[in-house]
Formats: C-alpha cells, structure tokens, sequence
C-alpha cells in the first residue's frame, strides 16, 4: 500500500490534477497483477514507533561482530513433546548447523524427540535429561555456558534466567507471533506463556524468528527493533533428499501437515474430489481422525493416509507426485512449500504472507496461490497446476547448508 500512495502522490504532483477513484482502482489491478506475476515484490516498510523501516531482502546483511562466527559452548535448553512438530524439527537443524560452525552444544531438555533417527547422519550434540516434564523445564539448572538458546515456552524461558545470571548472550526461537495467529486464524488465549514474554520484552534478549514475514508481528508484539530479531529461514533434510533419485510422476497430490483444525484439510478433500485426482496425505499427529474420514465421505473422495513417515519417503512421495496441496490458513513459515520447490514439484495452496515470501526467494515459477480461503479458487488453482504441469528443477535455496551460512552471521 505504501508503494501505491507514493506512486499516486508522484503522479498527482505531476499532473497536478487529483486522481480520480476509476483510475486509482486501475492502478490497483494492475499492481495486483504484477504481484500475482510475481514481476515486482509486495512493500517491505513497516511502520515501528511512528517510524518507517526497511525490511532487509533475506538473508540480510551479517550483523557487527557476529556471535556465532567463532566457536563458543553453547547451551541449547529445548522443550520436546512426543509428536514431531515443525517447529522442533527445525530447532535440531539449527543445533545441527551450529556443530557444522565448529561450536560445541549441549541440549538440555525433558525428553529426547522422536525424530532423533532422522539426523543421524548429522553432526551429533551432547545430550542432557535435566527434567521429568516441560514445566520443570523453567526452573532446572543448567551449568555456565557462552551463549544460552531456548525453543520454544519453558526452555526459553530458562535461557533467559541463566543468560541473565551469568551475564551472557540470550536467543530465543519464536515460530508462531501471537498478534499473526490472531489475524490469520482468530484470537486465542496463549496458555503458559506470560513469563516468557515477559522475558522475551527483556532489551537484552534476541530473537530468531523463522522469515521476514513473521518478523513484522515481532516487532510491535515484542518490543524489538532489527537488531534483536534475526530471521533463519528453515532447511530441508538434504542430506537425505539428495540420496533420493529421480522418480516417475503419478498422478495423485500429496498433503504434508498435521491434521489440525486450521491447516483446512477439508479444503484440499474438495479440491482433489473436483478435481478427480487422488489425494495421499502425510501426517504426523492424526488430531481431527473422525472430521477427517467425514470429509473423505462428504467428498466421496480418493484418499489415502500414511502417518509418520521418514525423510527419506516423504521426498519420495513429493517427487513422485502431481502436486503437494495444503490448505493451511496460518503457518510460521511454511516446510511444505520449500520442500516442494526442492523436489520441482508444484505448489497449490492460500495466498498467504510466508508463502509468498517463500516463491520471492527462491524465484520458483510453479506456485499456485488461490484466493485466502476461498475453496472454489483452490480447487480452480490445482486444475490450473494439473493441466500445466510445471515441474521444475529442484532447487537448493532450502538446503542444510544455507541454513550454516546465515547462522555464521547472527
């Protein structure tokens, strides 16, 4: 919106007549399409205390003396559940960059993650049980170390307090901002969370947020200004994705998510029904099992479940597919749109912040975006997919090592 004021505000100066609404409304569409096209970038300014920053292009540039450039002995305090989650999937890919830096880290936690087996073929951490459940978490001890990490509520929480009793640096990973849940998917009430943002508020504390996009809710929500958020965009398993060859489409579209309330699974049901094409779907945690199957039945639709999958699978299944379809209405970032274009295979999905941010970077041409939650323009994007059939070159932009890369300048 920034961009049209000041076009309007150039033009009227130059004819020195005021725009009429028809032509503004004509300009609009026009900037629309462009996005759409993907030929000029959506505003990066947003307005923080009156004043009007500039979101720096990703990754940005490295800050002052950076903090990770040279090893250290870190402290990783990580709050795990028994079900694999996004968020601390990517919290092992960011211990594991750290290790490939040179830094040695030791994880502090109240249980080991199920997805353990999946990084053994990355570099190890030490591994430490200092609590019997997640609450206790805040409150273990964890000995002196040069730099404190925290994912996600308890285990930040307990960063901070060792960070600020030995005087050391503090980071901690925040997924999902409060005030973007509440846009996206309606307000909530954020259990457990009040003495960690309490902490999170605290000027010596930073954050490592997930993209840009998320990085805006931060600002305000927290307090913060760009020197204490840091965006890590997260990374794919490539180590694994590049043992797996080359496969023969089929045709059938793939969903990759946790059958969860807002992920709108019953969007992507319809859209295959209508669309006649199989939809084989991978999921970690089958919360909605019942709503599910009713909505295969409603849809008389071809679906096929296949829960807790490996990596290796997984990349499989995306290369072997027409399409990977989400009907997400919030996500922090987004993996199933990078793993996408990692694999070539289309995109279908809500024309949403972070996966718009996602195509932007990684310049991918075959990302089908529908209209927010309109279900009819979702199943009219995945015919458009279909009968296009975009299958692009796998690209790199997502891999383990990019995620090094950026960590060396934080």
């Amino acid at each position: 919106m920034d961009r049209l004021n000041d076009f309007f505000e150039e033009t009227w100066r130059f004819y020195r007549r005021p725009l009429t609404n028809k032509t503004k409304s004509i300009v609009r569409r026009y900037d629309k399409y462009l996005l759409n096209k993907g030929l000029i970038k959506e505003d990066q300014k947003l307005k923080l205390d009156g004043k009007v920053i500039i979101l720096p292009s990703y990754p940005p540039p490295p800050v002052k003396n950076p903090v990770f450039r040279e090893p250290k002995d870190i402290a990783f305090i990580h709050e795990d559940v028994g079900h694999i989650t996004g968020g601390r999937y990517y919290a092992y890919f960011i211990i594991s960059a750290l290790l490939e830096l040179g830094h040695k880290v030791t994880i502090y936690s109240n249980r080991k993650a199920v997805f353990t087996h999946e990084f053994d073929e990355y570099k190890k951490p030490e591994f430490k049980i200092v609590s019997k459940t997640a609450s206790q978490l805040a409150t273990a001890k964890i000995p002196k170390a040069d730099v404190y990490i925290g994912s996600p509520i308890h285990g930040g929480v307990c960063a901070i307090k060792h960070a600020k009793k030995y005087n050391k640096p503090v980071y901690v990973l925040v997924f999902d901002p409060f005030p973007m849940m509440d846009k996206f998917i309606g307000k909530r009430e954020y259990v457990g969370w009040t003495h960690l943002i309490k902490g999170l508020k605290e000027k010596d504390t930073n954050v490592i947020s997930l993209c840009n996009e998320t990085s805006k809710y931060i600002y305000d929500w927290l307090g913060k200004d760009q020197k204490e958020v840091h965006p890590v965009y997260p990374c794919i398993n490539s180590i694994i994705l590049d043992q797996v060859k080359d496969q023969k489409r089929e045709k059938y579209a793939l969903f990759i998510s946790r059958l969860v309330k807002h992920k709108k699974f019953q969007d992507c049901v319809k859209a295959c029904a209508e669309n006649d094409i199989k939809l084989k779907v991978i999921a970690s945690v089958n919360g909605i099992k019942e709503k599910a199957q009713e909505y295969v039945k409603k849809y008389n639709a071809d679906v096929e479940f296949h829960l807790r999958v490996d990596d290796k699978t997984k990349f499989e299944m995306i290369k072997s597919a027409s399409v990977v379809i989400n009907g997400s209405m919030f996500e922090g970032f987004g993996m199933f749109v990078a793993e996408a274009i990692a694999c070539g295979t289309p995109f279908v999905g809500y024309d949403y912040p972070t996966f718009r941010e996602i195509r932007d970077y990684s310049k991918a041409n075959n990302i089908y975006l529908a209209k927010f939650g309109d279900s009819n323009d979702l199943s009219n994007k995945l015919k458009q997919a279909l009968e296009e059939k975009k299958f692009a070159e796998p690209s790199k932009e997502f891999h383990f090592e990019k995620m090094i890369t950026r960590l060396k300048d934080i």
